[in-house]
């Protein structure tokens, strides 16, 4: 008797009559061997040959789409699986004869493109249950006249590729419209990288090491139009050495500076530098990824270590850096990572800005009212002060008073808030109130430095900051206002903010650094 059925094939009508014939008798009484039900299919798909493969493309529904010409056809080809399937006979259909239409052996015409210019043409075998999944679908969207490519470009996920290892090819077609939206790809040298039809590319490994070459797209339709981009395929080189600068120990560093990309040399110069493993003593203070150092933001200082070690030969580099509490060092180097910059204030019709150069930023004003200017200056929040460690705040910029004859007053009130309660008592407005600072430089180069040292000048509420520990501030801002008499915006520079554990090191700032003379 029958010993196995598969339930999927619900069309196996001949299987199901054998069933019936042989109830009335047991096996042994007939000497057969076992029968099985049909074996039915269990999928089915599409095999386009390579010319059609290359047209294909995925449209904004998700759906793979087979571009075709107005009278046009082309003969679909089809897979089933598993390779023993009892019946193989199969059903075409086409969704909107109107666009295209499929014949029995799979050969599809394409009718018209007008209208909704597209039909789904489906394939699947004879008999399966409605539901069974067993079933292909092929987006076929016609055009009645081709529409060549104007334009291609050509962009690479990345311009490096080590050998073994792929990047993407995207290329994009103008017009919109054009009948094919997919290209021919090729490689300038398949030695140093190939490109399948799918704009894969992969990097060889028989290619010297830094070898360059051209990936190109061509429009499939006759056009000419072209584009290509270039690509450096590296091999995997083992580093033997690898050297931190030794600049960057005792470095101390701020908190809002964020991260810290170290320089390092390797042997030899061209290995492979993702193969060096990276470490931080301590992570709840910095890690560090690829030579990129970043700390934490939750206010954890003190002292790590970061460790650069070549896996093949064990040798290693370190260097010990400090995340200081109540360091700021703004010297505006880094346009990515502005620290201090305007507040975003608008009022009246104008707004406040700020434009970085290589050394400082210049900040504009808005109007305040019809006879005040103003321009707050905004630092990066949670921030921390420490008036044991760094007691100097200090900020180099132009005061408006000087660069303006017309301003005869201005008011400069440091707007700090603590977070929350700290022995019992809560921080705001550092000096107190307007041109509290403890004293300002006039500098040679025409700016000045306004200087809150924290160690003496108390705050408005909670007194003196404590010495033995960081104070965290959620608001953390300069303000610069009431800039009168003037009835128009203005821009002055500020050159940098910093704190500084004693007035000696900023003095030696100034001369050293700066080179200017101060009063």
């Amino acid at each position: 008797m029958i010993t196995k059925i598969n339930k999927l094939f619900a069309g196996c009508i001949l299987c199901c009559g054998l069933t019936a014939a042989f109830t009335a008798c047991s096996q042994n009484d007939l000497d057969i061997p076992n029968l099985y039900a049909a074996q039915c299919p269990a999928s089915i798909e599409f095999q386009l040959p390579d010319n059609l493969q290359q047209l294909l493309y995925v449209d904004e529904a998700d759906a793979t789409v087979l571009p075709l010409i107005k009278g046009e056809t082309v003969k679909l080809a089809y897979s089933m699986q598993p390779a023993d399937i009892t019946f193989r006979q199969v059903q075409w259909s086409s969704s909107n004869p109107v666009v295209a239409t499929v014949a029995d052996d799979g050969t599809v015409t394409a009718v018209s493109g007008a209208g909704i210019g597209y039909s789904m043409i489906s394939i699947s075998p004879v008999g399966m249950f409605s539901g069974s999944g067993v079933i292909s679908t092929l987006k076929v969207r016609v055009s009645d006249e081709l529409i060549k490519t104007t334009s291609i470009t050509v962009d690479l996920s990345s311009s490096e590729v080590y050998a073994g290892e792929t990047v993407q090819a995207i290329a994009t077609i103008l017009p919109a419209e054009a009948t094919y939206r997919t290209v021919k790809w090729s490689s300038s040298d398949e030695s140093v990288a190939k490109v399948d039809i799918n704009g894969v590319v992969t990097g060889q490994p028989s290619a010297p090491n830094n070898a360059k070459v051209t990936i190109t797209a061509t429009a499939l339709d006759g056009s000419g139009v072209s584009a290509s981009a270039p690509l450096t395929v590296k091999q995997v080189v083992q580093p033997q050495r690898v050297t931190i600068d030794a600049a960057y120990d005792g470095l101390d560093l701020a908190i809002a500076s964020k991260a810290l990309t170290l320089n390092y040399t390797t042997i030899p110069d061209d290995c492979t530098k993702s193969l060096i493993e990276w470490s931080s003593s301590d992570e709840n203070i910095a890690t560090v990824k690829d030579g990129v150092v970043t700390f934490n933001q939750t206010g954890n200082f003190g002292e790590f270590t970061i460790t650069a070690s070549c896996p093949e030969t064990g040798q290693k580099s370190s260097v010990k850096m400090t995340l200081a509490a109540g360091l700021i060092r703004e010297l505006y180097k880094d346009p990515d990572n502005l620290t201090w910059k305007d507040a975003g204030q608008s009022g009246n019709g104008s707004s406040t800005s700020t434009v970085w150069h290589d050394g400082y930023v210049t900040i504009t004003t808005y109007n305040q009212n019809a006879t005040n200017q103003r321009a707050d200056i905004k630092g990066v929040t949670p921030a921390w002060l420490h008036a044991g460690n760094y007691p100097i705040f200090a900020i180099k910029m132009d005061d408006v008073k000087d660069k303006y004859e017309e301003i005869t007053s201005r008011n400069i009130n440091f707007d700090a808030v603590g977070k929350g309660m700290l022995n019992g008592l809560d921080y705001k407005s550092i000096g107190g109130g307007n041109n509290k600072y403890s004293s300002n430089y006039l500098c040679s180069d025409g700016s000045r430095v306004f200087i809150y040292d924290l160690s003496t000048v108390a705050c408005g509420t909670g007194g003196l900051l404590p010495t033995d520990q960081a104070v965290q501030f959620s608001v953390f801002q300069l303000k610069y206002a009431d800039m009168r008499t003037i009835d128009h915006q203005v821009t002055y520079n500020i050159y940098w903010v910093q704190t500084f554990k004693t007035m000696d090191d900023l003095k030696k700032y100034l001369t050293e650094v700066d080179g200017v003379t101060f009063e």
